[in-house]
């Protein structure tokens, strides 16, 4: 988003006019068109777009992502289940400065637990032995990939999307909350939190490690979450609830900005967004 000032080339008006000579008679080798000043503009126009493709290479994110991993990036991108709950909870921490903003572990094994089919999660595997001085906040909870496997590789989650279903047209209160005695429920339904027969996916939480955040990473999760909610019926629209500063985020995405929300989750301040998926 950063803004290009024009550059603008000014000439002085107090410059001499040429001279003109009387034209001399031409010969055979003197009819050749003398194009250098063509040939020095084309090179000038040439070497500065071969500069700037060189500035959009050094910034994409691919190059940033690069800088940001010190081995090959090979994501892998799937469900999360249960069991990713406590590197969703240092995700969420790592990622959103205010802790009212964030779902607790409890939030988290509910969500995981009553509809894991509404999340999804970027992994990388990551051989301890290649990624010395690597930080980053998901690695300390991160599973193996395979049982004894020799290089001890394990699978570190650098994104998430986490989600229930909620029966309104845009995201609540009670979409955000959870029921409290979700466990001795075993299923039954409740007042709050997740709604089996509901047809808007209520997204809770994007959230992507600060030291990789600008790369694509974000785009690359939502553009997929999408396509699964749309691919599998699991609802006919994505609502949320998001600040002012990420309307334009969102909107990329198709998201509509439908106003600011009802929703006091937080201390409230939230905008409703709905992408609409079909029709």
């Amino acid at each position: 988003m950063a803004i290009q000032a024009k550059q603008h080339q000014q000439t002085g008006d107090n410059a001499s006019p040429p001279t003109t000579s009387s034209p001399e008679p031409l010969t055979d080798g003197s009819q050749a068109v003398d194009e250098s000043s063509d040939v020095d503009g084309d090179f000038a126009q040439l070497q500065k777009t071969l500069s700037q493709k060189r500035r959009a290479a050094k910034d994409s994110h691919e190059t940033r992502l690069q800088q940001a991993i010190p081995f090959p990036f090979l994501p892998n991108i799937r469900p999360l289940t249960i069991s990713d709950a406590p590197s969703c909870v240092q995700l969420e921490n790592a990622s959103f400065p205010n802790p009212d903003h964030r779902a607790s572990p409890e939030k988290f094994q509910y969500r995981l637990t009553t509809c894991p089919e509404l999340s999804l999660g970027v992994f990388c595997t990551v051989i301890p032995s290649q990624a010395k001085g690597w930080k980053v906040e998901t690695l300390s909870t991160a599973r193996p990939v395979e049982t004894d496997r020799a290089d001890g590789a394990v699978s570190v989650l650098l994104a998430h999307i986490v989600s229930t279903r909620g029966k309104g047209k845009v995201v609540t209160d009670a979409d955000m909350d959870y029921p409290k005695d979700w466990r001795a429920r075993q299923g039954k339904p409740a007042e709050v939190g997740h709604q089996e027969e509901g047809r808007l996916v209520a997204l809770h939480s994007l959230a992507v490690l600060p030291g990789l955040q600008g790369c694509g990473i974000g785009q690359m999760i939502m553009k997929a979450y999408l396509q699964q909610v749309k691919n599998h019926g699991l609802g006919e629209g994505v609502g949320l609830i998001c600040q002012d500063f990420l309307v334009g985020y969102y909107e990329r995405f198709g998201f509509k900005n439908l106003g600011p929300s009802k929703a006091q989750f937080g201390g409230g301040g939230w905008n409703d967004m709905v992408s609409f998926l079909l029709g």
